[in-house]
């Protein structure tokens, strides 16, 4: 089909070939008939000189018209276009995710909105740096897991940990503090709530260091009568009655203390010897390129579990569930679920199994049952997937090291034939 038409104009020179049409004229034919992949090819062979025409057209097709333009600019990694087209015909989720790999968040965010996924919308504006209006439609998406990880990514550590504590998740509550410490370690309310979290769960000497080291740092300390009375608490835990005293008694001329927050029962890692789950974590090699923010924001969204001698972990046929890292004792990997099941592995600390599951949504194959009691640090799907949409920087670095070890595994397996 010719992508253009001619007419003769007759003229004292004899008359001559002038050009009437062009690209759109056959555009327009395959628009009509539906044939988006041949209007594709031929958008990209005019050097999308037709572009403007195209969204001007668009303003006034007819609804299947507009909506083969819109395909069309996507097809052809025309984003911005494609999701202009989009909005146009009222389809906000597939303008959505065009604005999105236009890189225009802000407009996707407004879009998603739209099409009713606030979550999305979020996670969009967070991209965009508008951290108020995502952590907005967070909280209207009661989604608070994401307003405490928003809040920890804009550095808001003492407003996270709260949020975490509201959630029953003392460890992210403990890594966010931690993470608030570390940033200002004379912030006297970040060392108070870390404190009082140490003290809930028998930290007693690490957290007399802590507020210790703080006076030294920060004596303005010794005038708030929260922090006092937690180093006066502090200093009985570690059996160091005088100087407990003396603290208590300067609490005396000090205002009283505002109530402390409510304790919520939740799970914080065991301060075992040799246990250091950051630094298994951190030492996976499908994490082995993410920032030192970015593995902070990983480790808030794991969570502890404990399983007995005998107990599974994973069984086959059921759906993934999530990464497991073990902390302490050992599992062993099954290549099925009777008892005649051959055993493919014992992994023991700093093994883990479950990663695939992390990008694949799919039946699992083995069967991993803990050999002895097994402690692991387990991150969900779900968790995973909230963490990846929110860093996108990470979720770059991620997917290309889980190609990697992916294909590193095709070659070990290609070689053994």
């Amino acid at each position: 089909m010719p992508t253009s038409e001619f007419d003769f104009v007759d003229g004292d020179d004899g008359g001559q070939f002038v050009l009437v049409g062009g690209p759109m004229v056959t555009l327009r034919v395959h628009l009509a008939k539906g044939e988006v992949d041949a209007a594709v090819r031929l958008y990209e062979e005019t050097g999308a000189v037709v572009r403007a025409e195209l969204l001007t057209e668009a303003e006034t097709a007819s609804f299947d018209t507009k909506k083969n333009i819109a395909q069309l600019f996507r097809k052809a990694r025309d984003f911005a276009a494609a999701a202009k087209v989009f909005r146009a015909c009222k389809l906000d989720g597939d303008a959505a995710a065009a604005y999105e790999a236009a890189s225009d968040f802000a407009e996707a965010a407004a879009a998603w909105v739209r099409a009713g996924d606030l979550t999305r919308g979020a996670a969009a504006f967070e991209r965009a740096g508008k951290t108020e209006q995502a952590l907005e439609l967070y909280r209207k998406a009661g989604a608070t897991d994401r307003v405490a990880e928003g809040l920890a990514r804009s550095k808001r550590f003492l407003e996270a940990a709260e949020e975490f504590r509201r959630l029953g998740n003392t460890h992210a509550e403990f890594e966010a503090l931690r993470s608030g410490f570390a940033e200002e370690p004379g912030n006297v309310e970040v060392v108070s709530r870390l404190a009082e979290v140490m003290l809930q769960h028998g930290r007693s000497e690490k957290t007399a260091l802590l507020l210790t080291e703080t006076v030294r740092r920060t004596p303005a300390a010794m005038s708030n009568s929260r922090f006092v009375g937690l180093l006066a608490a502090a200093l009985e835990a570690v059996g160091n009655a005088e100087a407990a005293a003396k603290v208590r008694a300067r609490l005396k001329g000090l205002p009283p203390a505002p109530a402390a927050p409510p304790v919520v029962q939740g799970k914080l890692p065991a301060a075992e010897p040799g246990s250091d789950a950051y630094g298994f974590l951190k030492a996976l090699p499908m994490f082995a390129d993410l920032s030192f923010d970015d593995m902070k924001s990983l480790y808030r969204v794991c969570t502890l579990h404990a399983f007995q001698p005998g107990q599974h972990l994973i069984e086959p046929g059921q759906p993934g569930r999530g990464l497991f890292l073990i902390v302490s004792g050992q599992v062993e990997v099954f290549a099925g679920a009777d008892a005649s099941a051959r055993l493919l592995n014992t992994l023991g600390v700093g093994g883990y199994v479950g990663e695939i599951s992390l990008l694949q949504d799919g039946p699992t194959s083995a069967r991993v049952t803990a050999r002895t009691a097994v402690k692991v640090l387990f991150i969900s799907r779900e968790a995973f997937n909230l963490f990846m949409f929110g860093t996108p920087a990470a979720a770059l670095h991620i997917y290309k090291l889980f190609t990697l070890n992916l294909a590193e595994r095709v070659r070990v397996l290609s070689a053994a034939k």
